[in-house]
């Protein structure tokens, strides 16, 4: 076996990127802090700027792809959605355009929407900035170290892998069909043709990767009431990550009392 490959397990894990080697509870005191800003901030102009932070970080921390493409599934639901919500339950007095000649836009509408599509965005980016930077397996040793018991740690990777398999094998089993010659693609009805049939072994190997999974974990004394070791280890966190996570904290909790001083002051 490759000695290089034995030593990478004797040191402190690390992907050579500085917010990645952050530890996950860091990044999720951070970054949770940055999203429930938003929403106490409840403005546009710094929500979409936080999104626009969120998007410009994400490239800076080579993530831009993988935080790209679900944060703009987001933008599209939330934002489109909500600006239409809001121009039928919000009502305003200052008409800014007529669409079709019959759906008034006013400015009043539009600024609530924009301010509330605006915290949706801003804590979602959150969120989805968070989990393309930290691998789940990361975050549960974290809260494992924390006091967090291997079982639960357990079941929530594994409810998080099951999705992933479940996406693999979804995409496994519709080649499978179209070496075949089955028709998977085309119109909506073919597609619903071509879905039903791979349900039969999609559960079949859930199951059976259920049971594998239970024989690995009875192998590896899974069940046994004592301290568990650890293959891979985090780094501690240094100095200057501990100070941006103070730094992060002090400024939310001003933020909240400013809120509280204008609500009751």
């Amino acid at each position: 076996m490759d000695k290089s490959f034995i030593d990478s397990f004797r040191d402190y894990q690390k992907f050579d990127n500085w917010f990645i080697d952050f530890n996950p509870l860091s990044k999720l005191n951070i970054l949770f802090a940055l999203g429930f800003s938003s929403m106490l901030v409840n403005n546009w102009k710094y929500g979409f700027s936080l999104c626009v932070l969120y998007c410009i970080f994400a490239f800076a921390v080579n993530r831009g792809k993988q935080f790209m493409k679900p944060f703009s599934v987001i933008v599209l639901i939330f934002g489109f959605f909500t600006l239409v919500i809001r121009q039928f339950s919000v009502t305003g007095t200052t008409v800014l355009i007529n669409l079709f000649g019959v759906l008034p836009i006013t400015k009043e509408a539009l600024i609530n929407g924009l301010n509330t599509a605006s915290y949706l965005l801003g804590f979602s980016g959150a969120i989805v900035l968070f989990f393309v930077t930290t691998e789940m397996r990361d975050l549960m040793y974290s809260l494992e170290k924390k006091g967090v018991s291997h079982e639960v740690s357990y079941i929530v990777l594994a409810s998080f892998q099951t999705i992933i398999d479940l996406k693999k094998n979804t995409n496994l089993i519709m080649e499978s069909q179209k070496a075949r010659g089955i028709e998977t693609e085309g119109n909506i009805v073919n597609r619903i043709k071509a879905f039903f049939p791979i349900l039969g072994p999609l559960v079949l190997g859930a199951i059976s990767s259920t049971e594998e999974k239970s024989i690995a974990m009875d192998a590896r004394a899974f069940s046994v009431k004592c301290k568990h070791t650890f293959l891979r280890e985090l780094r501690p966190a240094p100095v200057y990550e501990k100070a941006i996570v103070i730094i992060t904290d002090i400024s939310f909790v001003l933020l909240v009392v400013y809120k509280i001083y204008q609500v009751f002051g």
